[in-house]
């Protein structure tokens, strides 16, 4: 079972991905739990200790418990696993990487609304947490139909960590993705073809490709792909190809370069962006 944190506001982003999360569930044999911290205004530090903070704190977070009730109890009844929100007043970050690390999660879920400006995605890429959890991280940003997966590397892929976190979270579960090996080229030089020889068992006398290598990794792990393909594009075109996938899976560095290509075309994908740490 997939212990998943789903961390949520009283927004859309949230709403969005809490119904994507249980539409996983269905796919999935998940243990979802869900958390909300509330962080108060710099003029609202907690007024001591005691019976004083506990009245501030329960009255801080009075209206947060009954909007994040109504959105669980908006997807109940086609998640009736989920249970009450654990509910928290302090440093979102803080708290959250805290309750990662005490309740040893497989996975943790937040809300990101697709935007055109693609600095806000890279922005909280480099945030304290996402540095320090342990866990694979699945941002949703946009309700879109889990059909199809695109697990999505890069002649710097750590293979082993996306194949070994990718069997773990989907294991037993009937659904088909593809194994896209994603090639920058310069405008002017654009394909998008399907890799034959990349797909096809190891010959001998041939060197293995990383397209082999993954492939034959993930056969070993009893999920061979659908197809295996070589994208040839810009970012931007990378991305449009990959909108048709209900999820998108990568590996990530935990501090990219600001001019990470694998970051780049992540920040453009419409789709949901499950990363895996390397």
């Amino acid at each position: 079972m997939i212990k998943t944190l789903v961390s949520l506001n009283a927004d859309l982003a949230s709403s969005i991905a809490l119904r994507y999360i249980c539409q996983m569930a269905s796919m999935v044999d998940m243990d979802i739990r869900t958390i909300h911290v509330e962080e108060a205004d710099a003029e609202g530090n907690p007024p001591g200790t005691g019976w004083v903070r506990r009245t501030w704190e329960k009255g801080l977070l009075g209206t947060a418990e009954a909007e994040i009730s109504q959105l669980i109890n908006a997807e109940r009844a086609s998640c009736p696993t989920l249970s009450s929100p654990k509910m928290i007043v302090g440093e979102h970050e803080a708290e959250i990487l805290r309750e990662l690390e005490e309740g040893s999660y497989d996975l943790l879920v937040e809300g990101i609304l697709l935007s055109f400006d693609t600095s806000h995605f890279e922005n909280r890429m480099r945030s304290k947490l996402y540095k320090k959890m342990d866990c694979p991280l699945l941002l949703v940003k946009n309700l879109v139909a889990l059909n199809r997966i695109a697990l999505v590397i890069d002649d710097h892929t750590d293979l082993p960590s996306l194949v070994s976190v990718f069997s773990k979270l989907f294991e037993g579960a009937q659904l088909k993705f593809d194994l896209l090996h994603m090639i920058l080229q310069k405008p002017g030089r654009l394909s998008f073809k399907k890799d034959a020889q990349d797909a096809a068992s190891p010959v001998s006398g041939k060197k293995s490709s990383i397209l082999t290598k993954t492939n034959n990794m993930l056969t070993e792990a009893g999920r061979p792909p659908s197809e295996v393909k070589t994208m040839r594009d810009v970012p931007s075109g990378i991305a449009d190809s990959l909108q048709d996938y209900g999820l998108v899976m990568a590996c990530l560095t935990r501090q990219p370069a600001r001019k990470s290509p694998m970051l780049e075309v992540l920040s453009r994908v419409p789709s949901a962006v499950l990363l895996c740490w390397q």
